[in-house]
């Protein structure tokens, strides 16, 4: 008698708690899900400190033999030609001898310029000054990247593996491309890896153009369009061309190209600039 009588107790008691108001139940707690981080314009990572090896003025670096045997130092004097690509200030240039690649267009070279003394020749390399800013302070790449050596008798054709590269003194930015006068085939003969750079007090610009080769591209530009197409053709559906040529490169590991753009990269990162 005294079961049955708990046994009625304890239903009362759980149909009273059935009927108390405000009884919703509370879901348990969860975290919000992650946000994914906005993509960031890639940055080569830093190397480790570089026995310098290279003096040159103001410019020190370490070159690694693999890359090149060694190097002459000029001190090149000031020009004020009739053509813009004639007029410079005095500046440093470093010109690697013995390149891991030879037979092509440009010469494998550093070049440095006291920044004041160049903008008061060339005022219009202001634009590219505030360009190279924007893209160290994480704004995106244009149709053109700024470069100057001191500047060239053609138009840049495409560029790709751009990337962020701080330096000991200073950072910039590294890409490949091609400068030409016509729409030209991207080719191993007239490609090269390109750095712009300027130290933290923005007191000196640094520029490198260093032939690179891709085992994709073709040896050199033929002397017609590809495909046995007319100049015209051509010229209309070269900007596809080149963005589709851009797309397969920036999608090539460091090491398929020759140099190894880790192998540049490092050289570049070892730059330091002492007034």
């Amino acid at each position: 008698m005294k079961r049955i009588y708990l046994l009625a107790l304890i239903l009362a008691v759980l149909m009273l708690a059935c009927n108390v108001p405000g009884g919703t139940p509370v879901p348990p707690t969860q975290e919000p899900p992650e946000t994914p981080a906005p993509a960031d314009t890639p940055t080569v990572e830093a190397t480790p400190t570089l026995q310098l090896n290279v003096s040159c003025n103001e410019l020190s670096f370490y070159l690694d033999p693999a890359l090149a045997a060694g190097f002459t130092c000029e001190t090149v004097p000031a020009a004020n030609g009739p053509d813009p690509w004639m007029m410079y200030p005095q500046h440093t240039r470093v010109n690697l001898q013995g390149y891991v690649l030879a037979g092509t267009f440009h010469d494998p070279r550093i070049v440095v310029y006291h920044l004041p003394e160049l903008l008061a020749l060339r005022p219009e390399y202001t634009g590219f000054v505030d360009s190279l800013r924007d893209l160290v302070g994480g704004g995106a790449p244009g149709a053109a990247l700024p470069l100057i050596e001191p500047s060239f008798n053609a138009g840049q054709v495409f560029h790709a593996q751009f990337q962020l590269l701080p330096f000991a003194t200073g950072s910039g930015i590294r890409f490949a491309t091609l400068y030409a006068q016509y729409f030209a085939e991207i080719n191993n003969h007239d490609m090269f890896y390109a750095f712009s750079g300027m130290t933290a007090d923005e007191q000196y610009w640094i520029s490198a153009v260093l032939p690179l080769s891709h085992p994709s591209l073709p040896a050199e530009a033929g002397m017609d369009p590809p495909g046995g197409m007319s100049w015209e053709d051509w010229g209309n559906q070269f900007p596809t061309y080149a963005a589709d040529v851009s797309t397969q490169l920036n999608a090539q590991p460091d090491a398929s190209f020759l140099p190894s753009l880790m192998l540049l990269d490092s050289m570049i990162q070892s730059i330091v600039i002492t007034p």
